[in-house]
């Protein structure tokens, strides 16, 4: 073929490849905008924890309990707690004082740390103030777990192992309300409490300025933030093994 009509179809080529990986990034940058803001900051899911809908409550409870309203409100992004819980705001619950109910799990981390949850012993019920709720920072219940623990390093650095148990309190850095108990996780902790949106614990109220206060002092935090944070922990933890090494 001639050069010039060589060099014009390659330059076509180009071109029609350029708008067309053009145009997916447009639609893959669309298809993450941010979701809607929540406490005063927005949050976009990652890959690495992605945010789920929220299930209805499974047990309310007494007259401490809110009155919950269905709603058709979208799902919004779970927040993370620097002890490693998870909060999953529950958008089929409007209380009418406009606090927030969310469920109180575990995150991938936080397994990672302990292992595997046994025994859960409520605690919660024995420290409820005046207004229904329980302080921040007081156990809502203490996680009995099993896993194993790192002891030593052999001298071709070969990681040795031991069983470990260990108990965890689940605690949350505001004040809240219990307002449902997950049986199962109660009553087989071992087979329902784990990562995902099922393995909830407890759903709690929360008033917006408790929330809003932890958040500033850095207790809860959205998912970036989370992620940040577990990998400087994980690179602190990695920095102290290497040491540990003979």
């Amino acid at each position: 073929p001639h050069p010039e009509t060589t060099a014009v179809v390659m330059s076509t080529v180009l071109f029609l490849r350029r708008a067309s990986s053009s145009a997916a990034s447009s639609a893959s940058t669309s298809a993450r905008a941010p979701l809607a803001s929540y406490i005063g900051y927005a949050t976009a899911p990652t890959e690495r924890l992605a945010a789920e809908r929220p299930r209805h409550h499974h047990l309310l409870l007494g007259n401490r309990g809110a009155r919950l309203v269905a709603t058709d409100a979208p799902a919004m992004p779970p927040m993370y707690t620097s002890t490693h819980e998870i909060l999953r705001p529950d958008t089929s619950a409007s209380p009418p004082d406009g606090s927030v109910v969310m469920s109180v799990g575990l995150t991938p981390r936080a397994f990672d740390l302990i292992g595997d949850v046994r025994h859960v012993e409520q605690t919660f019920r024995h420290f409820v103030d005046i207004r229904g709720e329980i302080p921040e920072g007081v156990p809502l219940c203490m996680l009995h777990w099993e896993g194993f623990k790192r002891t030593a390093s052999d001298e071709l650095y070969h990681a040795q192992w031991a069983n470990a148990t260990g108990d965890r309190p689940l605690t949350l850095p505001f004040a809240a309300a219990v307002v449902a108990v997950n049986q199962a996780a109660i009553s087989e902790a071992y087979k329902t409490i784990k990562a995902d949106e099922s393995g909830w614990i407890y759903k709690v109220r929360a008033r917006p300025e408790t929330m809003e206060t932890a958040r500033k002092l850095g207790l809860v935090m959205s998912e970036e933030q989370y992620l940040a944070m577990c990998d400087r922990q994980e690179e602190q933890e990695d920095a102290e093994a290497s040491r540990s090494y003979p």
